[in-house]
Parts: C-alpha cells; structure tokens; sequence
C-alpha cells in the first residue's frame, strides 16, 4: 500500500482529503468514500475482488504487458505533454493513442476549439466505440524507460505502482457503477485505459472509456438516477411519517393501557387491604 509524507494511505496517489476535494459530484464523492473505506479495511466484497483481479499480473513484473496480462497493452516511450485542461476534454482525440503507430508527442500540439463538446456528440461516440474492450495504452517518457530498463527492480515498483493506482481507480468507479444499477462485471471487463505518466511513473493523465463511451453516467442517466432518488426519499418521507403515526398511536394505547392497569391495581391492593382489615365484600369476609 502506498503510503503519503504524512504516513497515511493515499488513494490513485494522493490523500484522501486531496482526492476528495477535487470531486464535484455528490454521488462520485460518495462513492469514492465508500471505496476508501473498502480498501482501509482490506474489504474483500464482489467490487473490490472485481478490481483486484483486473489490476493483478505476473509477480516481480518488470513490463505494462506481465503487469496486466488481461489486457492487449501498448506502450509509447516519448515525452508527451498535454496540460489537464486540454486532457480532460471530450473532443481529446486520446483514442489515437491505441494505434501502435501513433507516437508519444504525437498530440502535444494539439489545441481545442470552441466549448468542450458533450460526450454523446456522434463523431465522439463513433471514436469512443472504435477503441473497444480491454485495452491499455502507457505513454512513457523516455527518462523513465532508461531507469526501469537499467534496474528491475525499479521497474518492479513502477509496475507495483501503476496496478495499485488501477484498482484504486476501479473500485472506486465500479462503485459509482453499481449505484447506478450496472451490472459490475460486464462494467469492468468492458474498459479500455490510457495512462499518461510522469518521470516517477506517477499518473499524470488518465481517461478511461466502457463499452463505447468515457466512463461514468451520461447527463441523461444522472437525471434519471436524481429523478429515482427523488422519488425513494419521498417514498422514504412517507414510510417515516406512517412509522411515526403508528409509534404515536402504540404510545396513547399504552398510556391507555397503563391508566387502565395502574386503576386495576388500586383497586386490587384497596381489596386486599380492606379484605384484610376485615370489611365485607359480597359474600366474603375475613377477620384478622
């Protein structure tokens, strides 16, 4: 597990506080603070086994290939560089970096026009869906491939590395998949990445598509989730109140039943007393 300066886990390389307070979505937050909480507590439930298996390669893997067997991983060494701003577009053509042939800088010149364009545009969905299933892309700047290239055992831990950050990733994601009704299996084995890293091996840049578009709900699917959401609140609003009703009613029948009994109780030790004292109920009575 990969430990900050401050001796606490970090999460895709970065504290949780860090991590957190980039999130702007509530479900995404929340998602990724039961995915944190997961993975403080070695949770070993269907999500986090998910992500696991799906980051975990040969041991002592020194190669992107023996580190993720699962995946057909293609690896660019070159020195890429492509600010955050212009990464996380949608119109960011990262899909060019799943072609073999397509070099490292290739897209450091890239420039954006216009307003960053929805994901369902169709020229975006027809590149989102030509990547297709489990796939990996690495670009690698060159400093880095001398030093794993001269020490293996260096190599090791950029592999090491680079899986963590991946299952971190994932449980995280599945996570937020699941909450929106996904099925969690056929979600992660349907993702494609590419990994942008830095002279540690550190990521600086990731996007990552499933089944034919970026991962994460579209605008009209977090409608529809808010929209469900609205409705099970007001559902639960309601089961709240009839639970209250009824909690009331229970209480007033119970203060009933205890007026009705404390009454009974009087009278019974009143009977006994008198009863004792040698008074006449009825056809019975008793002398001392």
């Amino acid at each position: 597990m990969d430990f900050g300066v401050t001796g606490k886990p970090y999460y895709m390389g970065e504290s949780y506080q860090e991590r957190l307070n980039k999130i702007t979505d509530k479900t995404a937050a929340s998602a990724f603070q039961e995915a944190y909480a997961k993975k403080m507590s070695g949770s070993t439930d269907y999500i986090s086994t998910i992500s696991k298996a799906y980051s975990t390669g040969k041991p002592g893997a020194t190669t992107f290939e023996e580190a993720f067997p699962q995946y057909d991983v293609i690896t660019h060494v070159g020195n890429a560089n492509i600010s955050s701003s212009r990464w996380q577009r949608n119109d960011f053509p990262f899909w060019k970096y799943f072609d073999k042939n397509t070099s490292a800088d290739a897209l450091n010149d890239w420039m954006p026009e216009g307003a960053n364009p929805p994901q369902t545009r169709g020229d975006l969905q027809r590149n989102y869906s030509r990547i297709g299933s489990g796939r990996i892309a690495v670009l690698i700047p060159e400093s880095l491939q001398k030093k794993m290239d001269a020490d293996p055992a260096y190599a090791r831990q950029i592999m090491a590395k680079l899986q963590e950050w991946k299952e971190d990733y994932d449980r995280w994601d599945n996570t937020v998949a699941a909450g929106y009704g996904y099925n969690v299996a056929e979600h992660q084995a349907g993702k494609s990445y590419v990994f942008d890293l830095d002279e540690n091996g550190d990521v600086r840049n990731c996007t990552v598509t499933s089944s034919g578009k970026l991962t994460g709900p579209t605008e009209e699917e977090q409608r529809q989730f808010e929209a469900e959401q609205a409705k099970k609140r007001k559902r639960r609003v309601k089961y709240i109140r009839i639970l209250e009703e009824s909690a009331e009613k229970r209480k007033l029948q119970e203060r009933e039943n205890l007026r009705f009994y404390q009454s009974q109780f009087i009278k019974h030790d009143c009977f006994l007393s008198n009863f004792q004292r040698g008074q006449k109920y009825g056809n019975y009575k008793i002398t001392e």
